[in-house]
């Protein structure tokens, strides 16, 4: 018979009562000690999210460096072939990269300047100069950047005195030069700063490609030649090299040399106005004149003014035979520019064309004088050097190119005969007319005592 169990006075068992073997109570089942296993996974985990954030930093630290370094050598490597618009862009990602990094705003700057891009080249060099840039640099950069703009003055002084052919930073200054006397039409200036680039960097495209124009303007068309094939020879692949040289074979009468150059821009940039013209012109001279007209409309489309399209319009008008038509592009052409000879020559031929023989033979007359007037620009023009001491040659240039209506360049001539004798009288007669011409009277007043001036 089992042995009755002792219960609790409402009839539950009580196991405080059970008696087993001995009839003592057992004893009770120890409660573990809790250990420390619930506080490892949160440690871990924070040791895994500080190597994660540790790891990441290294990674990011390590894309910085790089992308610096690729943006710096990048940069590089464009200004070695001379491509300063794809080095703007990767000194831009530099600075970027590098704010704090003063090579790559000077470098910045100076690259903008060089494009052309005055604004940038002024606000990256401020830039360069919060972050305490070299001073004489700072110094330099601006006066180049005066200079490039056709300010010389004082500028051009002081760099001709401080720079020699062994400072770094000459190819820069000739550079420079070259283009603000090019700009203010001093050529013998530029055509002596391009000689003295090639002498110190003769693989420099842009120094033969310079020399050459300022070649074609003083009308030493072989010498011109000559150095826009050497310059196409050093940078095949630049674009102002191509166009000149094309222009030249246009201007010894080889059209069908300039096709494939004028071609190769086109293919590269359809809409550049330059390449569209010169194909124009290169096909009105092969005898398509119709195919040429589509070319000049294009341009015409975007630059009503322009005073080539204008006049290659009306030439392609008259080699269609329509006088008529091409008497009114013609007299635009000739109203813009009264130096373009072959407009005007044209707009003799259509008036004789159309029977307007008074005006024919009034228009002949002004051809025939433009004619010697070009003759004799020409040939002062060639005689004009840094070393002339004698203002007589720029004196009557500059009343020639004054009298042609080709006012920009004249004034500059004027103003380079008082460079080299600034007590001429004659050339201030001359500016003193030209300023009372225009109203000026505050510089003619001017300009006419210092012509009186015993």
């Amino acid at each position: 018979m089992s042995r009755p169990t002792t219960s609790t006075c409402d009839g539950e068992p009580d196991p405080g009562r059970n008696l087993v073997g001995n009839g003592t109570a057992p004893e009770p089942h120890p409660i573990p000690r809790t250990r420390p296993w619930g506080r490892r996974p949160r440690l871990l985990l924070l040791v895994l999210v500080g190597a994660g954030v540790l790891v990441a930093a290294v990674i990011y630290w390590q894309w910085d460096r790089y992308r610096a370094r690729r943006a710096w050598e990048d940069s590089q490597q464009a200004l070695a072939r001379r491509d300063l618009t794809v080095a703007a862009g990767h000194l831009d990602r530099y600075v970027n990269v590098r704010p704090n990094d003063p090579a790559g705003w000077f470098l910045a700057a100076r690259t903008a300047r060089r494009r052309g891009k005055f604004a940038d080249a002024k606000r990256y060099l401020a830039e360069y100069e919060n972050l305490s840039g070299a001073a004489d640099t700072i110094r330099l950069e601006r006066d180049l950047l005066l200079v490039q703009q056709g300010v010389i003055g004082e500028a051009d002084v002081r760099l001709r005195a401080t720079i020699d052919p062994d400072h770094p930073d000459v190819r820069f200054v000739l550079e420079a030069l070259a283009r603000g006397y090019i700009l203010t039409d001093r050529w013998a200036d530029a055509r002596q700063a391009c000689e003295l680039w090639r002498a110190v960097e003769p693989d420099a495209p842009w120094a033969w490609l310079w020399g050459g124009w300022v070649a074609e303007q003083m009308v030493q068309v072989e010498q011109a030649v000559e150095f826009y094939s050497r310059a196409f020879d050093l940078a095949p692949d630049d674009r102002d090299v191509r166009l000149a040289f094309a222009r030249m074979q246009l201007r010894q009468r080889n059209p069908t040399e300039a096709l494939p150059h004028y071609e190769w821009v086109l293919a590269r940039d359809p809409d550049d106005a330059e390449a569209l013209l010169g194909l124009a012109q290169s096909w009105i001279d092969t005898g398509r004149a119709g195919d040429a007209v589509p070319l000049i409309e294009r341009v015409l489309s975007r630059e009503p003014t322009s005073n080539l399209a204008i006049a290659l319009r009306g030439r392609a008008t008259m080699e269609s035979s329509d006088p008529v038509g091409a008497e009114r592009w013609l007299r635009q052409a000739v109203q813009a520019d009264p130096a373009d000879a072959e407009s005007l020559h044209l707009l003799v031929l259509s008036l004789r064309a159309q029977r307007k023989d008074d005006e024919a033979r009034q228009r002949a007359r002004r051809l025939d004088a433009l004619q010697q007037d070009l003759r004799r620009l020409a040939e002062l023009t060639r005689l004009i050097g840094p070393q002339l001491v004698d203002p007589g040659p720029c004196y009557e240039a500059g009343v020639i190119s004054l009298r042609i209506g080709r006012t920009q360049q004249g004034l500059n001539l004027l103003q380079e005969a008082l460079r080299r004798k600034g007590d001429h009288r004659p050339t201030h007669a001359a500016l003193a007319e030209h300023y009372r011409q225009l109203s000026r009277l505050d510089l003619a007043e001017v300009h006419q005592s210092l012509a009186d001036k015993p």
